[in-house]
């Protein structure tokens, strides 16, 4: 994991622990609501000394009532990284000067030098406005109230509901063309190209949640649903179609990488896939292994489709395979060789009547 996106989790793990239901963000509320501000420091002891000058140590467990009642003095309350214990309160702290800041309040700029100095969270409450900033290292996050939250949560998840439809229909479109053999390049980058909006909107949403706390069930049941099979049909469609010996999950890693252009570019989306960036290749047809059409037939288990799609090699092969070619396959016996068969042959009827 690299440094940033490793920071990046660490200020999440501090927004779960201030999210909604929290017994610190029961505090912060009830702080907002006095009207005093107040200035928290999350960091162990060792670190919390360096900053400290004078202050009461209370090393005691930490409740919203206490700790709305310690903010009342004015100067900064440290909590442990648990976030169970108060360790110090009215804490003087006295960050190193020269670290720039660009905040003017007393309680923001000394929350910004001290959450840089020592790599730890800061939350500087303001008396006057109400609004409550998190500092974590170089992060700056200002909270966001459960409506606003809860609205850009819904607003998103209506957008993902739209590519959701329009993963549906990518989806019977590429299957309905692998029966037929007449998969081109752009069928197979607009169904990625699909799944990677979702699963950015997808990260957005989960991130909202962090906030949400407890707020956030019901939409998060909403999410489950809206990406049902989603990450799995993406794994089987590179599957189907790579052409390359690269695990699925370097692959997909690839094309997260990719910008927002590249990522509009058939020929770009394929190279990940291990095909040449020639024009000319976009005009040719690619064979399905069958990985994602055989994970439509109900109860196949993946081991069994994964035996099938290696001996046949491509779809058209297993849709000329009679019953006893396929229980040939390790896995197959004469019932299962009949579902698969009898549930190729559904689903092309239910993709007929699609069209």
């Amino acid at each position: 994991m690299s440094t940033s996106r490793y920071k990046e989790e660490a200020l999440l793990q501090i927004l779960r622990g201030i999210a909604p239901g929290t017994p610190l963000r029961d505090a912060i509320n009830n702080i907002v609501d006095l009207r005093h501000g107040g200035l928290l420091v999350i960091a162990n002891d060792d670190k919390a000394q360096a900053v400290v000058r004078s202050g009461f140590e209370l090393r005691t467990k930490l409740t919203p009532q206490r700790l709305v009642e310690l903010s009342k003095m004015d100067r900064a309350i440290v909590i442990d990284e648990d976030m169970q214990t108060i360790l110090y309160a009215n804490a003087y702290l006295v960050p190193d000067p020269e670290i720039p800041s660009e905040e003017t309040g007393t309680r923001h700029l000394t929350a910004e030098k001290v959450a840089r100095q020592l790599g730890v969270a800061a939350i500087a409450i303001s008396a006057t406005r109400g609004r409550v900033t998190v500092y974590y290292g170089l992060y700056k996050h200002l909270l966001q109230d459960t409506i606003t939250l809860t609205a850009r949560a819904n607003q998103a998840l209506r957008i993902l509901e739209q590519y959701r439809a329009t993963f549906d229909d990518f989806s019977r479109e590429l299957t309905a063309l692998e029966f037929e053999g007449r998969v081109l390049p752009y069928h197979i980058a607009n169904l990625v190209q699909t799944i990677m909006q979702m699963l950015a909107i997808q990260d957005e949403i989960e991130q909202i949640f962090v906030e949400l706390g407890e707020e956030k069930e019901l939409m998060e049941l909403q999410l489950d649903w809206l990406m049902l099979d989603v990450r799995d049909a993406f794994v089987l469609m590179i599957r189907d179609f790579q052409a390359n010996d690269r695990s699925p999950e370097k692959i997909i890693a690839e094309i997260q990488s990719l910008s927002p252009e590249e990522l509009l570019s058939t020929e770009r989306v394929m190279e990940a896939l291990g095909y040449e960036a020639e024009e000319e290749a976009l005009d040719v047809t690619i064979a399905s292994r069958g990985y994602r059409v055989l994970s439509q037939i109900p109860r196949i288990p993946i081991s069994v489709i994964e035996n099938v799609a290696d001996e046949f090699h491509e779809l058209q092969n297993i849709l000329d395979a009679s019953e006893e070619e396929l229980m040939e396959v390790k896995g197959v016996a004469e019932v299962r060789a009949r579902a698969i068969r009898l549930g190729l042959q559904r689903l092309k009827r239910s993709l007929l009547l699609w069209e």
